[in-house]
């Protein structure tokens, strides 16, 4: 496993620094251009830098769903298919690399936000620190109303909700080459994808109306309220926007769970260059 990730690191480095390089260099310039001070040259900074920051683990993810498929199932995917180890070894090396790439990009896109922060406060007339002041005090709030173990849950939730997304990229390549439909090329990939996202549309709906839960506020603490889709949605009440319902967590853990395990059984059976 360790030699396997060895190579994913050789093979996509070039391009994951590609990647991080135009979002570090796109919220440079954004920061800069916040910096003027003049109104219209703020916005275009603010844009930029609000690209780089949000933008920068998609693209890295949606780089490396590319790669998957081009060193799997492309014209090099042969020399990928006949080494001589299990398929779903190879499988959890890719997808455990993707995974550590986004959780690493996440952690890049932070740093640009607080390297950022002290420069265009600055340029606002704020203090340079008025923003780390004010991410103390909300991670200070946060820890009294939620408690140590809501702040884990909560910073769990956020990890999982990046991580699902290569997890459902790797998923569509995979089950997308598999016959017939890899004989449509990447037109394949592209229509699992689509189904899948219809398929967990569907299933995170069911999923809040089987778990009727939503986090919100109980006296001076967060903590889990009752919450009812349908009776929400037949009053048309505008309460929900005071909580947040935790029905999508089971849904999106059982998609990833089922795509997980279906793209080991493709790698482990249904492989098909032809």
């Amino acid at each position: 496993m360790i030699t396997l990730l060895k190579h994913e690191f050789l093979r996509t480095k070039n391009m994951l620094a590609l990647v991080a390089g135009v979002a570090i260099l796109l919220a440079l310039a954004g920061t800069l251009l916040a910096a003027t001070g003049v109104p219209m040259l703020a916005s275009v900074g603010l844009v930029a830098g609000l690209a780089a920051v949000f933008g920068l683990v998609p693209a890295a993810q949606l780089a490396l769903a590319v790669t998957y498929w081009r060193s799997s199932y492309g014209r090099t995917g042969y020399l990928t298919q006949t080494l001589p180890v299990k398929g779903s070894t190879i499988y959890w090396a890719k997808m455990l690399w993707a995974w550590l790439v986004s959780l690493a990009g996440a952690a890049v896109s932070i740093g640009i936000v607080l390297g950022a922060a002290p420069v265009v406060a600055s340029s606002t007339g704020a203090a340079p620190d008025s923003v780390l002041t004010t991410l103390r005090e909300s991670w200070a709030t946060l820890n009294e109303v939620t408690g140590p173990w809501g702040v884990v849950a909560a910073l769990a939730a956020m990890a999982m909700m990046i991580l699902i997304w290569p997890t459902q990229y790797f998923f569509a390549a995979s089950i997308g080459s598999q016959a017939p439909l890899n004989r449509m090329g990447v037109a394949g990939p592209v229509l699992v994808w689509l189904g899948l996202y219809v398929v967990t549309q569907v299933v995170t709906f069911g999923s809040f109306a089987a778990v009727p839960l939503a986090v919100g506020m109980t006296g001076d603490q967060l903590g889990f309220v009752r919450f009812d889709l349908f009776a929400e949605m037949a009053a048309g009440s505008n309460n929900t926007a005071e909580v947040m319902p935790v029905g999508f967590i089971p849904a999106l853990l059982l998609v990833t769970v089922v795509c997980l395990g279906w793209s080991v059984r493709s790698w482990n059976r249904r492989v098909s260059l032809v």
